[in-house]
Parts: C-alpha cells; structure tokens; sequence
C-alpha cells in the first residue's frame, strides 16, 4: 500500500502541473503578475508552482539536482509554456470550444480508475497534499481542453489525400503495421519412431481420427489436451496471438489459407504429425459494417467570424437547402470550411465513422437516405450533413484505409501544431511584467 501511495503521489505531481502549494501561497501572490498574454496573466505563483512540481518530478526520477541547469533557466522555460499554453486557451475561447462538466466528469473517473483507488480515498490523498479536488478538475479539464484545441487545429490544417493514403499502403512500413493477426491452435502427434512403418501408420492413423472429430466440432482445447505431445497440451494447444511474420515457418502457408475455425490438413517433421486450427483471426480484413455515403458543409468560426455570426451563416445556408433556392454542392463550395471536401461539393465519400469526431458520426448514422440533418456543433463548428446512401460492405479496404490515413496523421501532428504554436505566440501580446529571478 505504502508504494502504491507514494506512486500516487508521483503520478498527480505529473498530472497536475498547476496544482496550488496552499491556499495562503495563493492569496499572498495572487497580485503577483509576472506577464499579461493578450487578455489573459501569469502569475508568479503559477511559475513557482510549476517549478516545485518539476523538482518533484526530478526528484522522483532521482536526477541529480546538481546536473540541471540554473533556476532561472527553468523559469524561463516554464514562463514560456505558460505564455503558449494561455494563448492556446484562448484560442479554444475564440472558436467557442469548451470541455463540458460530463466530460470533465467522465476523465476524472477515468483517472481515478487508472490509479485503482476509489474517489473517496483519492481526494484524501490530494487533500494531505494540499490539493482541493476542485483544483484537480480545474487543471485536468484546463488540459483537456489544450488537447481539444490542439486536435482541432491539426486535423483542421492536416489534408491526406487518397494519393498519400494508397502510397503509404504500399510501403514496406505499412505492410508490417496492418498486418493480421491468427490466433492458433496446435496439436503435436509424436512419432516414436518415424523409420518404422507401423509407427508412422499408427501416428497417422490417429491424425485422421482427430482431424475428422476437430472438423465435426470437437472442442480443440479437450482435444490437445487429450492427444498432444506438445508444450503447449496443457494450454488447449493455444499459440496465442501472432502475427504473419511470427508465425512458425513449418505451418505458415498452412494458416493464412485456412478460414476461422478450420483445420488444415496433417504436417509432418522430424518431431511428427502437426495438427493445426485457426482458432481466431483480427484485423483490418476481417471488418464488415454499415458504410454511408455522405457529404456536408462546416462554417467554423474564427478570429474574423464570432461564435454567433457562424451560427447564424450556417443557418442561412440550411434554409437555402431547405427552400431549395440552392444546391448543396454549390453553397458547399462557396461556404464550408473543410478543405478536404469543399472543392467537391462538400463530398466525403463512403465512411464507416470511425474516423469521424462523435458528434459528426453519431448525427450520420441517425439521419435517413436522402434527408438533410438538423444544423448541429462538433469542436469544429457549425455542421449540415446530408445523407446520400447507405449499404452493409465488407469494411476491410476502409479500415486499410483509416489506419494508413491515422498514420500518417500521426506523422504529420508534431510539425503541424509546432507550425501553427509558432503562429500564434507570434501574434501574441506578450508584456513581461517581473523579471524571473533566482
């Protein structure tokens, strides 16, 4: 119990990079202003609470302190993560982004739960450390809301076309990424003597036998504990989980021809008569589903268009559509700020949703063929979808194609929100206040 506490400690230092030091430390530097960021502070206090955290953190990885650089280094570096982190909130106030309280609610039982502790004893925990379970939340939904913010932005200024996608998935990398994976059951039929005629006879004899009781539906974990020689009897002859690449050679080819739940047929080595069964199979060519064929139009707003002033734009747009005084794919062209579907009409093309924020897959699937949604918000604006068909497909080339498409997403997220933090701290109003001393 003493260590997991004291890794608790560790964790909520590493969480909570705001977490006050007491009450009074508050009240006494609360006037401290050690820079203005557009329209927002940071205090002095913020620095030094950020500081004590990461000595923390240094303390706990047990770094020598003598080898970090001088205070005020570290200041410096944290005054400017704190300058980036205010204007990006304030960029997520701008586009009328927020974390609701069912949200914050649902991430802090996510949390506690990671921490296998109960909510009682975990805020028993935050108070011996001064910390109210208010100010926990207060931080955990200040950064869900940097995460919400930062998504936005990349996915927004991220565009893959279906080029990138197919040519990422005919790389060497791509290949190894999406592979199957087979689940695999073995049995080991030992020949005592594979020179001896009535040996072999014997073993093969019983080969047949099993496979024919494998392929009427016999349980294959009775029946390898039943017969086999192998190591693997014990555990029903279960291989467990592996890939193509992993899979032994003597019954590779074997495998990948076989359907969930066949037996091959007999494989002899040196070591004897192997039998084998595809016990379970996952991955992309193994997904069937519900597909949709769907187009819309965003109106995001922006430091030039108020949360209110797109509200009211998407709502022009959707009584156009509805009086049909115009087309869809015209007012999509013209208003909708989704790069990657503008330029054809506001087009998606055939998604499963899987790669579709919540809100955007959730109204998809509850709208009818040939029916317009409801104007509806997601963390990227204002949304119209329309529905043009719908079909039950064999979703393997679509799940191929989101796990090329969340690749390379994944490549590109570093650049492309250094790109735009760079932006926007530029823009910035930033007016240092105190010097940052040691």
């Amino acid at each position: 119990m003493r260590n997991r506490l004291q890794s608790l400690s560790v964790t909520i230092g590493v969480v909570l990079t705001i977490c006050l030091t007491s009450a009074k430390a508050e009240y006494q530097m609360l006037d401290s202003i050690a820079a203005i960021v557009n329209d927002d502070v940071v205090l002095i206090s913020e620095l030094e609470e950020r500081y004590q955290s990461y000595m923390d953190q240094v303390a706990a990885r047990q770094v020598d302190p003598l080898q970090l650089p001088p205070k005020e280094v570290i200041l410096n570096q944290i005054m400017e993560r704190l300058i980036l982190e205010s204007v990006q909130l304030q960029e997520a106030e701008s586009r009328g982004i927020v974390i609701s309280d069912e949200e914050l609610a649902e991430a802090t039982n996510r949390y506690v739960d990671s921490v296998d502790l109960t909510i009682e004893y975990f805020q028993d925990e935050l108070s011996k450390q001064g910390i109210s379970f208010e100010e926990f939340r207060n931080d955990l939904r200040r950064q869900l809301l940097l995460g919400r913010i930062q998504n936005t932005v990349v996915q927004q200024r991220t565009f893959i076309s279906l080029q990138d996608i197919q040519e990422f998935r005919d790389s060497p990398i791509f290949e190894e990424l999406a592979s199957e994976e087979y689940r695999i059951g073995h049995i080991l039929l030992t020949v005592q003597n594979v020179n001896d005629s009535e040996s072999l006879d014997e073993a093969r004899a019983t080969a047949t036998k099993v496979i024919q009781e494998l392929r009427e539906g016999a349980n294959f974990a009775s029946t390898a504990v039943q017969y086999s020689s192998a190591n693997t009897a014990l555990e029903g002859g279960d291989l467990g989980w592996r890939k193509s690449s992993e899979i032994p050679s003597l019954f590779a080819d074997a495998i990948l021809e076989l359907d969930v739940g066949e037996t091959a047929e007999p494989i002899h080595n040196a070591l004897g008569i192997h039998i084998i069964q595809l016990l379970e199979k996952r991955g992309a060519s193994t997904q069937r589903g519900t597909s949709t064929h769907v187009r819309h139009i965003l109106v995001t707003p922006s430091t030039i268009l108020t949360t209110e002033e797109a509200r009211l734009l998407i709502g022009d747009i959707y009584a156009q559509l509805l009086d049909g005084s115009r087309e869809f794919e015209d007012l999509a062209k013209e208003f909708s700020d989704d790069p990657g579907s503008a330029l054809s009409g506001g087009d998606i093309g055939w998604t499963d949703g899987s790669t579709l924020v919540p809100e955007f897959a959730a109204m998809m699937n509850q709208t009818a063929i040939g029916r317009l949604s409801p104007v509806f918000e997601s963390d990227f604006g204002f949304h119209i979808l329309e529905v043009l068909d719908r079909r039950e497909e064999d979703l393997s080339e679509d799940a191929l194609n989101n796990i090329a498409y969340q690749a390379l997403l994944n490549r590109r997220y570093d650049e492309t929100l250094q790109t735009w933090t760079n932006e926007i701290r530029e823009r910035a109003f930033v007016k240092y206040i105190q010097e940052l001393k040691q």
